[in-house]
């Protein structure tokens, strides 16, 4: 089980790489609900529901919010908050410890930072996301999740680097 959980960690991981270099938020989502398929089979596989919860919320989260500009229901300002009382609940539901929090108060402001329609402040966001999954994984053992949000953290800080060195070189003009 522990070889799987890997596994479906990695197809995890190269989805998150994908959504920190984005442009487009239709696509930046699509990575993300792509990385939380993924985090639900590979937490479920280590028996860490705590990690399990944001993810499996996430998927229909993203449905939704993928939807956002093209449908109306899906823009109805309600969503996030349905996403966060419910992540909170089934968080609350299943605590068992002070670091089973992380991930629902990371997922809380992952909900906040894919409602909202800008994508470079959502990777700014994503920084602190990484950084309560990370200390999360240490405690359940999730040593692709350690890796995962290490991995996270350094290409959302390509990113910027990417955009400043680009914006610079326009500014330039060269």
């Amino acid at each position: 089980m522990e070889i799987i959980a890997q596994i479906l960690g990695i197809g995890a991981m190269i989805s998150l790489f994908l959504v920190y270099q984005q442009k487009d938020r239709k696509k930046l989502i699509a990575a993300k609900l792509s990385a939380d398929v993924f985090w639900v089979a590979h937490y479920g596989c280590l028996g860490a529901t705590a990690g399990m919860i944001p993810n499996f919320v996430g998927i229909f989260r993203e449905l939704i919010f993928i939807n956002r500009k093209s449908k109306k229901w899906a823009s109805l300002f309600i969503w996030p908050v349905i996403f966060i009382i419910i992540n909170w609940c089934l968080g609350f539901g299943t605590f068992s410890s002070w670091y089973n929090l992380l991930p629902i108060t990371a997922s809380t402001f992952v909900t906040i930072s894919l409602w909202i329609d800008n994508p470079r402040l959502t990777k700014l966001i994503s920084i602190p996301i990484s950084a309560s999954f990370l200390i999360y994984d240490i405690f359940v053992g999730s040593y692709i999740g350690i890796i995962n949000e290490s991995i996270s953290i350094c290409s959302i800080i390509i990113y910027f680097i990417k955009e400043k060195f680009t914006k610079g070189v326009k500014k330039d003009g060269k």
